[in-house]
């Protein structure tokens, strides 16, 4: 049987909160495959780890400027210190997700999988700004390293995928898009369709990072819907305050942030999928968002934008729409009246499900990567 390590900072076995679960979900889909698996900290021990990457980072800033510490020859190296202690040769595959600056230290010699949501040139000017051209050249440089050295490739998204092999010059028979699962129980309850008989609609906006979000957006969208007299409420998730001009609107429902780790806080979240009708999330900039496969593991039809990876998670006229980047809330607002006027919502919503099932669940996921060991190893 083929053994796993797989390399992260923090215990993936409990921890479903840290890159939003994604190292929680990996580890035990991966595991639910049937897949000898063992945890190895890339952090360990963590004291004397914060105490050097800290160092690192001042270092950092010194040579390079504004950037990001975490892509760099120097951050490379103190990961090698710390994992090269570790009995790295007794496993048959490595599996690394994110953390490039990782894999770039790693000995080629055990197969690696990379595992990630984007590439390090399309994060630029995108989420990351005002980056020099010094720190650029230095994250593109372990960028290219880290896919160099990975036998395989793994992206949450086509968008990812094409920069790995454009971009970086990666192998495209060994690049493989594996779309990320909704972290979610595997009975639950579907999300409630509108209440047309009362002209009601509610609709879910989650996400911590207001401004990146589309918060405003959303907020615009609700405001249109209500003014058009479909009697819409916003139900606002994962941002810890609520803009103080917003205190006022009376069709918004502010949830505030939740914990996974928490199981009150993780249950009321999941009960938020269900109550609501719809998925609503004009972010401006977005990988691979779990938010949409959580979405659509509740049947829920999401209005998004066409960025980055979302188009492997939201399928225009099948289980909502991307809108135009450009768009803004009275065009969000129109979308989503013309499909509650049209009634299309359990139609949608089916649609979501088998996305979902087939491949935006960790159980898919799963099969899929019990698939890739059997053709593989």
């Amino acid at each position: 049987m083929v053994k796993v390590g797989y390399i992260s900072p923090v215990d993936p076995n409990v921890d479903r909160m840290t890159w939003s679960g994604t190292f929680y979900n990996t580890f035990h889909a991966i595991k639910n495959a049937g897949i000898d698996i063992e945890w190895i900290p890339s952090n360990h021990p963590q004291f004397l780890y914060k105490v050097i990457t800290k160092s690192v980072a001042t270092m950092y800033r010194i040579n390079y400027g504004n950037g990001s510490p975490a892509h760099s020859t120097t951050m490379t190296k103190a990961h090698q210190l710390f994992l090269n202690k570790q009995k790295l040769n007794k496993y048959d595959l490595l599996f690394v997700a994110g953390q490039g600056e990782v894999v770039a230290g790693l000995d080629d010699n055990i197969p690696i999988i990379y595992y990630s949501d984007a590439t390090f040139k399309i994060m630029i000017n995108y989420y990351w700004f005002d980056f020099s051209k010094k720190a650029i050249k230095e994250g593109n440089k372990i960028e290219k390293t880290a896919i160099k050295n990975a036998a395989y490739n793994f992206r949450a998204s086509h968008w990812a995928a094409k920069s790995t092999v454009e971009d970086y010059d990666g192998d495209s028979n060994n690049t493989y898009v594996f779309p990320f699962g909704a972290d979610v129980p595997d009975k639950h309850k579907n999300a409630s369709l509108p209440n047309y008989k009362d002209n009601e609609l509610k609709l879910l906006f989650s996400g911590k990072e207001w401004d990146r979000k589309g918060g405003d957006i959303a907020v615009e969208a609700a405001d249109y819907l209500n003014k058009i007299g479909i009697k819409c409420t916003l139900y606002i998730a994962g941002i810890r305050n609520l803009p103080e001009k917003l205190k006022n609107k009376h069709f918004i429902k502010f949830i505030g942030y939740m914990d996974k780790n928490n199981s009150q806080d993780y249950q009321q979240y999941l009960n938020l999928y269900h109550k609501c009708n719809a998925f609503i999330l004009p972010t401006r900039a977005e990988c691979a968002g779990l938010v949409f496969s959580e979405a659509n593991a509740f049947g829920m039809p999401i209005f998004s934008t066409d960025t980055g990876g979302i188009a492997d998670y939201v399928i225009n006229e099948k289980n909502g729409y991307r809108l135009p980047l450009d768009a803004n809330g009275i065009d969000f607002g129109k979308c989503i009246a013309k499909v509650y006027k049209e009634r299309k919502f359990e139609d949608f919503s089916l649609q979501a499900k088998e996305i979902y099932n087939t491949s935006t669940s960790w159980k898919a996921w799963s099969e899929k990567f019990k698939q890739f060991i059997d053709d593989n190893f």
